[in-house]
Order: structure tokens, then C-alpha cells, then sequence
């Protein structure tokens, strides 16, 4: 008998990836003005940290100690040091292919089961030697990320309804339904529902839905079999000019940039 497993999703490959440890007085502040350069996961070891966002969209994140945030590349912010000593541990990589889940498509404060046990042995074990082997760092990263996806596909219980709505808008996001289909499936009220959605979210179910079909039109533009027309009727937009501006909000440049 033979048993063969597949991911059911697009994944993703990162690389050039390396770890550090800062510590920083009470006070100390840095400004990244043009954004990081890598993807960052930055833990909390000691004291607390302010992010704070030039995008005024982008409310301020304050992590403890024991908390970790999440800061995409090419992220504008401000990182300050809260307390009198202050100890982080910044994980880096790059993306070199595929896409980042729509969880790690913000700068987000993250909440996980084995975030401490996760940090504390890259620091110890990067300082007994580990770091001599390059696959050390692949097997922490590629570890983290596992740990926040099974976090993420654990919804809180107030949140249970939504489950439906948002696994069909995942599995069917080029469907043009309104948003009364999703909240009937949510067995909710429309406004409930709209209230509820954007709670959990941080977006609209039509944000939402559109982020979705941003980020496969992504992939059709990269693998150069569409033109852009042809990818946003694919995923879903009727509106050409309406999805070339929703294409360079979300990713900072035009879709004709990607063929």
C-alpha cells in the first residue's frame, strides 16, 4: 500500500537568513525611513518595544517581553526601547519565491505557543555552534513559520462563524457574490456579520476577498502566460483600471511591472 501527501497550497521558499540579538537602553530609538531590508521576526527577550508605522493606516505595536512582532520588508516605522534594559532577537530572511500568507502580509503583533522555546535556542544554541551549519538557520525559520500557521488556523471561539465565509472567499475568491451570501453561510446578519469579519480581519469581507485576488493575480502575472487584463478577469475584477490601482496600493508598483 502506498500513501502519497500533497500540499494543498502554494508555499513559499525564503533564504538568506540570519539571526542577532540587540540590546538597547531605555529610550533608544531607530528609524528605518526607508523600510527593512529583510522580513523580520522580532522577539521580545527583555523590557518592551514601541513599532511605530509612518503609514498612519498602521496602528502602533507594543510587544513585552515574551511577545514578537512580525515587520514585512520595505516596512517604514520606528523601533524605540520602552524600558530602563532592553533585549530583542530579530530573525531575517528574505523571500526568494512565492508569496508570504496574507497573515504576514502586515506588520502584526504574534501570538504562539513555543515563541520563547523557539528564540531562546536560536540565541543558546547559536552560541554553542549551531550557526556553523546553514540548515540550523532553514530548521528555525521554516519551524516558526509552521508554529504560526497552525496558530492561525485555530480561530477563537467568537470567531467560529466566520470559518465558512472565509473558507469559501479562499476557495472561490473570483466569484462575484455579495456579501449577504456570506453571512447567510455565517447563519449572521449582514451587519453583524460585516462587524464581526473586520474584527477578526482588520479588513472589509470586500478588502478582503480583493486581497485574496490581488495575491493570485500576482502569481498569473509572474508565471508570464497572462497579460494583465487577462489576470484580473481571472481572479475576478471587472474593472481593469480599478484593479491596476488596487494592484500598486497593495504592492507598490504597477501589474505591467510584473510581465
Amino acid at each position: 500500500m502506498k500513501t502519497e501527501y500533497h500540499s494543498q497550497k502554494d508555499l513559499f521558499t525564503v533564504g538568506n537568513i540570519s539571526f542577532l540579538t540587540v540590546q538597547r537602553p531605555q529610550g533608544h530609538k531607530i528609524s528605518y525611513s526607508e523600510g527593512r531590508i529583510q522580513h523580520s521576526f522580532i522577539y521580545t527577550f527583555s523590557g518592551s518595544m514601541r513599532y511605530s508605522f509612518l503609514d498612519p493606516a498602521t496602528h502602533d505595536i507594543h510587544a513585552a517581553a515574551g511577545e514578537f512582532v512580525f515587520i514585512p520588508s520595505g516596512t517604514r516605522h520606528n523601533s524605540t526601547y520602552l524600558d530602563e534594559e532592553n533585549e530583542v532577537g530579530i530573525a531575517q530572511f528574505d523571500l526568494l519565491a512565492g508569496e508570504l500568507p496574507p497573515y504576514l502580509a502586515a506588520p502584526t503583533l504574534i501570538t504562539i505557543d513555543h515563541a520563547e522555546e523557539i528564540f531562546t535556542s536560536y540565541r543558546t544554541d547559536l552560541k554553542a555552534g549551531a550557526g556553523e551549519n546553514p540548515m540550523y538557520y532553514f530548521y528555525r525559520v521554516y519551524e516558526l513559520l509552521y508554529q504560526i500557521s497552525k496558530q492561525v488556523q485555530k480561530i477563537p471561539y467568537k470567531f467560529k462563524k466566520l470559518q465558512p465565509a472565509l473558507k469559501e472567499m479562499n476557495l472561490h475568491y473570483a466569484d462575484h457574490r455579495k456579501i449577504v451570501y456570506y453571512s447567510d453561510m455565517s447563519s449572521m446578519s449582514e451587519p453583524g456579520f460585516r462587524r464581526l469579519f473586520t474584527e477578526y480581519t482588520g479588513l472589509s469581507p470586500i478588502e478582503y476577498r480583493n486581497r485574496i485576488r490581488l495575491q493570485e493575480a500576482k502569481k498569473l502575472l509572474r508565471s508570464g502566460e497572462y497579460r494583465v487584463d487577462e489576470a484580473a478577469e481571472a481572479v475576478g475584477f471587472t474593472n481593469l483600471s480599478f484593479f491596476c490601482r488596487s494592484y500598486k496600493q497593495l504592492f507598490g508598483h504597477s501589474p505591467g511591472k510584473e510581465t
